[in-house]
């Protein structure tokens, strides 16, 4: 017998009617260090259904914060690139890269392929996950790993140029991918994630004809050992996607997370029950969430309750509080999903 929690989920990916539309919360460094314990409390007193704990209320280093309140913090990450962040919590931008240009990226070395002893440990922490929930692992990118590890202009600009150093790159960044992709299948993992922003608020960052040039035949190759060993696809991009968004749900994603705000919701869940593909219900956090009242937050997310549970599933409320929400929509946002779901 499965946990309810992830037989929730398991029932939104199929279409089968959930006894309760799931939840998913994001662990929110930057809500919970403005909100502090009654963020923490509300959390707990209504749980999510996924494996997320909150134990403690986060806040900076000593050391980034100046005499005036500041927050300023550098950090390097594991592929090499130095970030740099203003607002405590939110994610930062790159302001140094790992190698100067795609030439020298040849003599670029990925970060390392997790051991067997490591992968042991994981392993065990899978299968005592997997009673209760559905379990997701990756952080797949293509698109965005290519500007986190040179600017995004020239990215962009060699792309379009099909500057030949670059798509060497791409082949290694490929087998990289592929490799970590192994790893996932062997621990049994639920769902593999990826993660490309496609999108402006308007229109795709690159042309349709690009997209199916170079990246749809990439996804398929990163997704086929996926889908063929039974597991899950689960997709991320903010911005609106156009066309390339036809080109994801025929690859065959299970689930998407989209900017909801940037499509027209009725038809964008229309496609996605269309494809049998699940989705992430993410309240508007440019204006809902952090402009909207009370009321506002409350009506959408009875709306959206509503409609997909006539759908007979597809949906999952995704929870992120950022800085700059009021208490007032962070508690009505968390209590009216709860109410409603």
């Amino acid at each position: 017998m499965i946990g309810p929690s992830r037989q929730r989920m398991l029932d939104a990916f199929q279409y089968t009617a959930p006894d309760q539309i799931p939840v998913v919360y994001h662990p929110s460094p930057a809500g919970l260090h403005v909100h502090g314990e009654k963020l923490l409390e509300l959390f707990r007193r209504h749980p999510p259904d996924n494996p997320i704990t909150f134990e403690s209320v986060p806040h900076p280093a000593p050391e980034t914060v100046d005499a005036h309140g500041n927050y300023h913090e550098l950090r390097k990450d594991a592929w090499g690139t130095v970030w740099e962040f203003r607002i405590f919590g939110i994610q930062g931008h790159p302001c140094e890269y790992p190698f100067p240009d795609w030439d020298a990226a040849a003599r670029y070395e990925f970060p390392p392929i997790p051991t067997s002893a490591a992968l042991q440990a994981e392993k065990h922490r899978i299968e005592e996950l997997k009673k209760e929930y559905l379990v997701f692992r990756g952080g797949v990118s293509i698109f965005e790993r290519l500007h986190a590890l040179r600017p995004m202009d020239e990215a962009l600009i060699d792309l379009h140029a099909g500057t030949p150093a670059l798509y060497r790159f791409l082949e290694r960044l490929m087998a990289y991918w592929l490799r970590m992709i192994d790893v996932w299948l062997t621990l049994d993992v639920d769902v593999v994630t990826f993660g490309d922003d496609w999108g402006t608020q308007t229109a795709p960052l690159i042309s349709p004809a690009l997209f199916r040039r170079v990246f749809r035949p990439r996804y398929e190759v990163l997704f086929e050992p996926i889908k063929r060993t039974g597991k899950r696809v689960f997709f991320h991009s903010c911005g609106r996607l156009g066309p390339i968004l036809d080109d994801l749900l025929e690859l065959g994603v299970d689930g998407f997370w989209p900017q909801l705000a940037c499509y027209d919701e009725r038809e964008l869940a229309r496609a996605c029950r269309e494809h049998g593909v699940a989705m992430y219900i993410h309240p508007d956090r440019q204006r809902l969430v952090p402009l909207g009242t009370p009321a506002e937050i409350d009506a959408r997310i009875r709306q959206y309750a509503e409609r997909y549970r006539a759908m007979g599933g597809g949906g999952i409320f995704y929870v992120e509080m950022e800085n700059d929400a009021p208490w007032e929509n962070v508690r009505t946002l968390i209590e009216s999903i709860h109410r409603y779901r």
